[in-house]
């Protein structure tokens, strides 16, 4: 009936939403790390104010609302190709962190750098170094690629670590002989995943050295049991995750709706929701957002319902409290380039 009175009207139809609520995670968004690197990108354009190019050797944080608000006031990408910056710059090192070739070059073209590494990440850095002294064989679990394992691999001897993905098959790994063995892991890896690559190791090399505190970032972990408390304490219909597609952590949480064959989408634009996700039958979203999202973002994607009359949208309350304190902001850096217009 509807459908033949918009004919008449000439008007297309539009299938009503279906959705009654919307339930926000408790633990969501930008981590301590995300909002340090951030603020510093703020700061230091601000101070730079047009009069030269700020450069980042990667995406500062892997959200692409913010890098294109970054690069609209000067920042620029280079994608980790360091040719492209000239000489007596000013850096951005990403908060993934980076291999120790590229401050060689850094000291080489006299480059002003900002160093914005997450101080866990720096804390793994210090970890395989002191292991590597210690004449360990280390394990690095990582995804392939990505910036942040790019950066710890490029401390080690490159026949002094084995390295492998959540998804390697541990039965057929093989050591070195009569070398202590080590593991540590990247930051933003899923908690099951590398609990179950811990398990499967040790029971292949009981030998093997795991520290008692590993590497996934207590935030990305937060937010993965925020995720994994939607999917099975409220009865959600569909997972909506904020979060650029290359955010590991964000792709994650996504996964954990995927792996349970709930509906799921990883969008950080409300331009790409597709009504067609909500019209058919789906009643309650659950809604929750990586660390390197940031917050104004995820509330246009949650300003997408209140501008369809989809109400309430209920905040659910934290599941572990956090700290941000921790997460300073490189200072002496950001004196320096002050120094630089005086």
């Amino acid at each position: 009936m509807h459908e033949s009175i918009s004919r008449l009207n000439h008007e297309p139809y539009i299938e009503p939403l279906t959705v009654e609520k919307v339930l926000v995670a408790g633990n969501r968004g930008p981590c301590g790390g995300v909002k340090m690197a951030l603020e510093a990108a703020e700061q230091v354009l601000e101070i730079v104010n047009g009069r030269e190019p700020v450069f980042t050797n990667w995406d500062i944080v892997n959200n692409n609302p913010a890098m294109q608000d970054l690069e609209k006031r000067g920042l620029k990408n280079v994608k980790n190709n360091l040719n492209l910056i000239p000489e007596g710059s000013v850096v951005f090192w990403s908060a993934h962190g980076i291999p120790p070739d590229y401050r060689k070059i850094a000291d080489e073209k006299n480059l002003l750098s900002i160093d914005v590494t997450c101080q866990l990440v720096n804390r793994v850095h210090t970890l395989v170094k002191k292991a590597q002294e210690n004449g360990k064989h280390i394990i690095y679990i990582g995804k392939e690629g990505h910036p942040e394992t790019t950066g710890v691999l490029g401390e080690l001897w490159t026949d002094n670590y084995t390295f492998i993905q959540p998804d390697t098959e541990i039965s057929t790994l093989e050591l070195p002989e009569k070398t202590q063995a080590v593991v540590y892991s990247q930051t933003t890896l899923a908690t099951d995943e590398i609990k179950s690559q811990y398990e499967k190791l040790k029971t292949r090399y009981p030998d093997l050295e795991i520290p008692k505190r590993w590497d996934i970032c207590p935030a990305v972990d937060y937010r993965q049991e925020a995720a994994e408390d939607l999917l099975n304490s409220h009865k959600i219909d569909f997972l909506l995750v904020g979060g650029s597609l290359h955010s590991h952590n964000s792709k994650e949480l996504a996964k954990k709706a995927k792996k349970k064959n709930i509906p799921n989408a990883l969008i950080d634009d409300p331009r790409q929701i597709q009504r067609e996700w909500f019209t058919k039958g789906v009643k309650t979203v659950g809604a929750t957002s990586g660390a390197s999202e940031r917050e104004e973002d995820f509330q246009l994607i949650l300003d997408w319902f209140r501008g369809n009359g989809i109400d309430p949208v209920i905040y659910l309350p934290q599941i572990r409290s956090e700290n941000d304190k921790a997460f300073i902001l490189p200072q002496k850096d950001i004196d320096k380039l002050k120094e630089r217009y005086r």
